[in-house]
């Protein structure tokens, strides 16, 4: 078995490529969020009307993919 080094830390690039992994990971996992968010409430809106189409549940969807590529280039300006 190895045993690791305990006065071993890792370098500035593996250190950095982990950073950017978990952020990107993170990013992905926000927009899923955010359009998930979207198509619930629209789905909870067109329960609530009752129109018998889904149109809210659409509508909320294309912004909730919009709002989430907004967010996308925020998040990757910085």
């Amino acid at each position: 078995m190895m045993d690791a080094d305990p006065g071993h830390r890792p370098s500035d690039a593996a250190r950095k490529g982990v950073n950017a992994y978990l952020r990107y990971s993170a990013l992905g996992l926000q927009m899923a969020g955010i359009i998930l968010l979207a198509i619930w409430a629209g789905r909870w809106l067109d329960g609530r009307v009752d129109t018998g189409f889904p149109a809210f549940t659409l509508l909320f969807a294309l912004l909730g993919i919009t709002g989430a590529m907004v967010f996308l280039f925020k998040e990757t300006r910085r």
